[in-house]
């Protein structure tokens, strides 16, 4: 499965690395997948004068979108933090599934 990472930088190979070992988490659970799409965002809140890193996940199987986003002070937190709300998506609409057949 092809995941799509995009950004408005270059990213990194550790972090590349990262965010495959998330996604296959998530791939270990449900195999169909048919898009993965993770997008990063490297945000200033002026306001807070603080750096925040964004990133977004979007999973399309047939039939269904899971999507999950999480901000944190790195790229790591906040991935470990939108692939949990991922993995909780995949887990419930897993066992509908199981569940109804």
């Amino acid at each position: 499965m092809k995941i799509q990472v995009q950004a408005p930088f270059s990213i990194s190979e550790p972090l590349q690395n990262r965010i495959e070992e998330h996604i296959e988490r998530v791939t270990n659970i449900f195999q169909r997948f048919t898009t993965i799409k993770v997008f990063l965002k490297d945000e200033i809140q002026r306001h807070h004068h603080k750096d925040s890193r964004h990133v977004e996940i979007q999973m399309e199987a047939p039939g269904h979108t899971f999507f999950a986003e999480a901000e944190d002070e790195t790229f790591e937190k906040a991935l470990t933090t939108a692939t949990n709300k991922i993995k909780r998506q995949v887990r419930k609409f897993k066992t509908q599934l199981t569940n109804h057949h």
